[in-house]
């Protein structure tokens, strides 16, 4: 057995090792107060969920082919807490940020997000990992401040770095 040791370590232990620190296990979420940028984006409503959010970024993706539209990051609007709604209610708005409005045909929708104060959380990491991350983050946030997620969240995913932006303040007519 002593003598399996140091290979068990070498192809096995070290390789899950190195995968599971580049998939970014051992990497924390950092956290900030800022004010987002504008954003523009052409998106399609989802249903269902949250899991099935890149299926619908694929069908934006080919609409937006076919329409020679130019994109940037992909983006979703989280617009109900799945902690709290029935996965088959989970309601959110997915697609990719444009760099200017431009002209949609249907089924493509566009949208537009003003400059907010946000709660921010950003990561480098593999989806599977970033999005408990980041959330966790940003709930830690609020349980200290006494206060509830406020919806919808923003979340960018660019280059394997997720940023997630929760709004601080409510806008008028909005329900959480």
């Amino acid at each position: 057995m002593k003598k399996q040791l140091p290979y068990f370590i070498l192809f096995f232990a070290l390789p899950i090792i190195a995968m599971l620190w580049w998939w970014g296990l051992f990497s924390s979420a950092s956290f900030e107060i800022a004010t987002s940028p504008v954003y523009d984006y052409v998106y399609l409503d989802a249903e269902g969920p949250y899991s099935k959010l890149s299926s619908k970024q694929n069908e934006v993706l080919f609409y937006m082919k076919q329409q020679n539209i130019a994109h940037g990051a992909s983006l979703s609007l989280v617009m109900t807490d799945p902690r709290t709604t029935s996965y088959k209610e989970l309601l959110a708005r997915t697609g990719f940020v444009v760099d200017h409005p431009v002209e949609v045909k249907e089924p493509l929708k566009l949208g537009h997000i003003e400059p907010q104060k946000v709660a921010v959380a950003q990561i480098k990491a593999h989806p599977l990992l970033a999005y408990g991350k980041t959330y966790s983050v940003l709930l830690d946030y609020c349980k200290a401040h006494d206060m509830k997620l406020i919806l919808p969240t923003v979340e960018i995913l660019d280059h394997s770095v997720l940023r997630v932006e929760m709004p601080l303040e409510k806008k008028a007519g909005e329900n959480s």
